[in-house]
């Protein structure tokens, strides 16, 4: 009887009160779980004395008074709902990290597959960047045009076959860097535009997200070389640490960009999905700030490895 009474008890606090803890209706939960445990405390005790009247032992001088039953029964149904509460709250516990466990999954899957789609718009990106280049050459009919697609091909292939990884060896980086620096020298006469490149530190047996430095370099020759309004320049600094990177671009502002608003000067797709891949990839591991002066336009970014 008592096994019945407990079975019902748990299936009315499992599907009536525990709901109420779930959706965060906290005085509903006490209050019911309350009545709950009175209700089934004073139905056992009930059911008992009911059954006990009808025993021929009820004859004898033994109390069965309603008091003196549940006095003798309330440290059993104490002890026997605890265990289940208990239980309870240990299976309840254990489904709750288990979806706390999934959600950090699927963000884990969401954050890569955003990171994956933001660095395939990269590669477009860029190779749309170059092949105007080599189209106003071509118009040109110049002899560089054969230089810059076999640059354009290394390219290329470093960008669709070694940056599959989520991390690439900082060395190939600045490798890659260096290359496409000097495929925009071959379209920038020295005359016309200094391009100024330090780099402090031992790069080896560091790894950096692939793709990563290239779009500030792309803004920089974007909006510092369009300019025919005097010698424009850039100049990018590095500095490689132990267990650190800070990088530092420079340019001139053409004399039209002055006073231009720094939203409209801090480029378009390119700026935007590298500042995304900052925070994806390094988050509280960098610093990123873009400085709009009057005369140049800065980055300034600092990466723990």
């Amino acid at each position: 009887m008592k096994v019945a009474i407990m079975i019902g008890m748990c299936y009315t606090f499992q599907f009536v009160v525990m709901p109420y803890h779930r959706i965060g209706k906290k005085y509903l939960y006490w209050t019911s779980l309350a009545g709950l445990l009175l209700l089934t405390f004073l139905l056992q005790i009930s059911l008992i004395k009911l059954v006990i009247i009808d025993l021929p032992a009820s004859a004898t001088k033994t109390n069965f008074e309603f008091g003196t039953l549940a006095l003798s029964n309330i440290s059993s149904f104490i002890l026997l709902f605890s265990t289940f509460l208990a239980f309870y709250y240990f299976v309840d516990i254990y489904d709750q990290q288990k979806e706390i466990k999934q959600l950090e999954h699927y963000k884990t899957q969401k954050i890569a597959l955003e990171s994956s789609f933001l660095k395939t718009q990269i590669n477009p990106h860029f190779l749309f960047n170059t092949l105007n280049n080599i189209y106003a050459l071509s118009l040109k009919k110049s002899e560089q045009t054969k230089v810059i697609i076999e640059r354009l091909e290394s390219l290329l292939h470093y960008m669709l076959y070694e940056c599959k990884a989520d991390l690439v060896p900082l060395a190939n980086e600045f490798k890659f860097t260096e290359s496409y620096i000097s495929l925009e020298k071959l379209r920038h006469k020295e005359d016309r535009c200094s391009i100024d490149v330090r780099i402090t530190g031992d790069p080896q047996h560091h790894m950096i997200a692939p793709l990563l430095l290239v779009n500030f370099l792309e803004n920089a020759f974007k909006h510092g070389t369009k300019s025919s309004f005097g010698k424009s320049w850039i100049a990018m600094d590095i500095v490689i640490k132990a267990n650190s990177m800070h990088f530092k671009l420079q340019n001139s502002k053409p004399f039209e960009a002055v006073g231009q608003a720094i939203i409209e000067y801090k480029g378009g797709i390119g700026l935007k999905n590298v500042k995304r891949r900052l925070e994806i990839l390094y988050p509280r591991r960098h610093t990123l700030k873009l400085t709009n002066a009057k005369d140049r336009f800065e980055v300034d970014l600092f990466i723990n490895f």
